[in-house]
């Protein structure tokens, strides 16, 4: 059983993972052809806000206790699982669209 610190890390080094993959790909929107440009706003916008759901979501485990954070933890998974699953479907069109370009 993971205890609330270590889960809390887990989540904060996934944030940190996406916020740098979030950079990369702004960084290859600047280099993608005319066709592609013009989704990939919309999935940075994508990203950005699975970005901000995930950082509510580790701000929901700093401000529990340890008990609390016991019962909260399986909706906590189920959530972010469900943050993670969006923000690889987003990066995956993010790329299917630059290189439709």
């Amino acid at each position: 059983m993971d205890s609330k610190d270590s889960y809390r890390q887990k989540m904060q080094e996934q944030l940190e993972q996406w916020k740098e993959d979030l950079i990369n790909l702004k960084a290859q929107a600047q280099t993608a052809g005319s066709e592609a440009v013009k989704n990939i706003p919309d999935q940075i916008k994508i990203l950005e806000q699975k970005i901000k759901e995930g950082s509510a979501k580790l701000k929901e485990i700093v401000d529990t206790n340890e008990e609390a954070f016991e019962a909260l933890k399986e909706g906590l998974d189920s959530a972010w699982e469900a943050l993670s699953s969006g923000f690889c479907e987003a990066k995956s069109k993010f790329r299917w669209e630059k290189e439709k370009d």
